[in-house]
């Protein structure tokens, strides 16, 4: 029964991150960082868009293909919001 409670203790302070976690997150970002710089050199927010673009798109978060403008500016945006955290991550690691 004490395994437990301290189980559950770690899962409800998230101060008591484990490596593997903050591993898990620098990963994930960097395969962000990489799906976002790579429609980054492809797109151009001005043509239409292929299918293949808007699913890329899609699973990055952008939904809203209709504004040029507005979809370069989440790109960028979420581009060096990527890089930000994760450099924030590896100087804490």
């Amino acid at each position: 029964m004490k395994t437990i409670d301290q189980d559950n203790s770690q899962a409800k302070n998230p101060s008591l991150y484990s490596p593997t976690q903050v591993s898990l997150d620098i990963m994930n970002l960097e395969i962000l960082i990489s799906k976002l710089k790579g429609i980054c050199h492809e797109i151009d927010p001005y043509t239409e868009l292929t299918l293949s673009m808007k699913e890329r798109l899609i699973d990055v978060g952008i939904e809203e293909f209709n504004d040029p403008f507005a979809l370069t500016n989440q790109l960028l945006f979420m581009t060096e919001n990527a890089i930000e955290e994760l450099a924030k991550l590896k100087e804490e690691n």
